[in-house]
């Protein structure tokens, strides 16, 4: 029967740790949220494909502004949401009918790292355009800590039957960022 005391309040203690841990979860907590930051690059050069060549890969450096560095410390949590990749063909004549299959991911700078593909593309029947081509992103990709970064690299990365000529294009992507900070260390 002595045992029984122990057991109790070591029970209790652990109810009331952690019902005041959601409590400190719920009270100490800062969000930052923008809700769309833009970035276009022009101009961007792609050779001209080799008969054997079926793949493209460009990386794209997508500024995450300043919202990481007014954040205090404490666990973050990072939701990036791609809104709209968009490829347009400037010149060379280029076209991307013969695109099978396109993807933008998203990854730390100079990591080898993908992080989560946020869009792909798969050709209908029947092409929209081509000489141009849109990705909007469905879902949130959920990333602890890429708030404190300051810029992220989107991984564009197409297939099928590239242009066999020279070409040129602009490249603009649209996404939102999330931050929500869990500050309180409850301690014991």
């Amino acid at each position: 029967m002595r045992a029984l005391p122990r057991v109790l309040l070591l029970t209790t203690t652990t109810l009331l740790t952690s019902g005041c841990r959601k409590i400190a979860d719920t009270f100490f907590v800062v969000n930052a949220e923008t809700e769309q930051i833009c970035e276009t690059e022009r101009n961007i050069t792609f050779p001209a494909a080799a008969p054997e060549a079926g793949t493209l890969v460009h990386i794209f450096e997508f500024p995450l502004g300043q919202i990481g560095a007014d954040l205090p410390e404490g666990r973050l949590d990072t939701e990036f949401r791609l809104r709209l990749f968009e490829l347009d063909v400037t010149g060379g004549g280029a076209d991307l009918s013969g695109l099978e299959y396109a993807k933008v991911s998203l990854r730390r700078p100079g990591s080898a790292e993908v992080i989560r593909t946020l869009s792909e593309y798969r050709q209908p029947s029947q092409a929209f355009s081509p000489t141009r081509l849109t990705l909007r992103g469905v879902e949130a990709a959920s990333v602890a800590q890429l708030a404190r970064e300051d810029r992220v690299e989107l991984v564009f990365e197409a297939q099928g039957t590239l242009p066999s000529q020279e070409w040129t294009a602009d490249i603009q992507a649209c996404a939102g960022l999330k931050a929500e900070v869990h500050y309180f260390e409850f301690i014991f």
